[in-house]
């Protein structure tokens, strides 16, 4: 693995966490751009966090797959 893939393990707790503090949510025409943008990218670490914990898991069943 090269050092730009490395990442510590996420755990689904730590996942779970998060979703439960920062749900996904609707807005309406009335919210400002400021707040929608806070909110975007709070998800937007989360989706991120999401995706690698599944790279996570993919790899470590490849490697079992392949030993």
């Amino acid at each position: 693995m090269t050092q730009e893939n490395q990442f510590p393990p996420i755990s689904n707790e730590l996942l779970r966490a998060l979703e439960e503090r920062f749900p996904a949510q609707d807005f309406g025409p009335g919210e400002s751009l400021r707040e929608l943008d806070y909110h975007y990218g709070q998800r937007s670490v989360i989706r991120f966090l999401l995706a690698k914990s599944t790279e996570q898991r993919e790899n470590s069943l490849t490697s079992i797959i392949n030993n």
